[in-house]
């Protein structure tokens, strides 16, 4: 991890507005595109936006690298890189909104992380100012360029609350030539099983889903095997999003059917949204903390208590100390 002598003139707002709040020991949250964040419960910190901090930086396509400023839209660097028949998989279920930044600080990955992996393996290096008002990069495009502590994979899923992500050095991979949903009433389990590498493989009440992504004659025969039906996309819930071992999935699955919740899982990622009475959210949010998993709120009008259910991490806290000695930078996940 290096640290800039001098911040550039596009991040001296933002050095300044930190500095500013630790001397009158004030909270600042970190906003991006809002796509989160507004339907989380509301705070009196005061807004620090990333709205000025967008374009692509680079982009090398025959490298499969793309470095964008963190307030970027998702929208506009994914029509960007489709002109050259790419994409970097870390889009929300929803994608109005969304920035580049926010997608790493929320690390919220949608279904396909059963085959393209967390939002974190997809980012190689990071510009970002933290809480104690410094510009640090960390991380590299090539092995020999990284050095120090793996800043990259502390802020992806930080929140914000570790500083705020100026720049993000992406890798990128071809586009699959064909993408497509099936439906099936087999168990998820046998599905798993059958098929070579699905992209996802989604738990409903009604049935399960299966995301195939590859060559048109792998797609085609790879439904054939599993009797799968082609079929929309499932519908997903909004209010709350529940995520444990994926080995305990089933267990919670199970929590969410007997709360009367309407849920959906991804299978062998350990996600399961749901929706439905605030106080059965609530009560379900409690027994998957138990569990060993944690549940994040999605809807601030569903619920009167905090965002987040989940247990101390005490080598967050760590961290959290040494980059924001001070707290400036508030987790909106947080109790208000």
């Amino acid at each position: 991890m290096s640290t800039s002598t001098a911040p550039p003139a596009e991040l001296a707002p933002v050095v300044d507005a930190f500095a500013a709040a630790a001397a009158g020991q004030r909270r600042l949250v970190i906003r991006g595109g809002g796509s989160v964040l507004d339907r989380l419960p509301p705070t009196d910190a005061e807004v620090v936006s990333t709205a000025e901090l967008t374009g692509v930086i680079d982009h090398r396509p025959e490298d499969l690298v793309v470095t964008v400023r963190g307030g970027t839209p998702l929208q506009e660097l994914a029509a960007l890189l489709a002109t050259h028949g790419q994409e970097c998989p870390i889009e929300p279920l929803a994608g109005h909104g969304s920035t580049v930044g926010g997608r790493v600080a929320a690390a919220l990955a949608g279904p396909r992380q059963l085959q393209a992996g967390r939002v974190r393996d997809w980012v190689l290096r990071v510009r970002m100012v933290t809480g104690d008002a410094r510009v640090v990069t960390a991380g590299g495009v090539t092995v020999k360029d990284v050095t120090g502590y793996d800043l990259c994979r502390l802020a992806a899923g930080s929140w914000g609350s570790l500083g705020l992500l100026a720049e993000i050095t992406l890798k990128l991979r071809p586009i699959p030539t064909q993408s497509a949903w099936f439906t099936t009433h087999l168990p998820a389990g046998r599905i798993l099983s059958t098929l070579y590498r699905p992209a996802a493989v989604v738990s409903t009440p009604t049935g399960t889903f299966v995301h195939l992504e590859e060559h048109p004659d792998d797609v085609a025969a790879q439904a054939t095997v599993a009797g799968l039906e082609p079929a929309a996309a499932p519908r997903w819930p909004t209010a709350a999003r529940a995520a444990v071992d994926p080995a305990r999935l089933r267990e919670v699955t199970a929590l969410a059917a007997s709360a009367g919740l309407d849920h959906t899982a991804f299978e062998g990622v350990g996600v399961c949204l749901v929706d439905g009475d605030a106080d059965a959210i609530a009560t379900f949010g409690d027994r998957v903390v138990r569990l060993g998993g944690h549940l994040l709120h999605l809807d601030a009008g569903a619920h009167g208590g905090p965002a987040r259910a989940t247990t101390t991490d005490a080598m967050g806290e760590r961290v959290r100390a040494a980059l924001d000695p001070h707290r400036i930078l508030l987790d909106p996940r947080e109790s208000r």
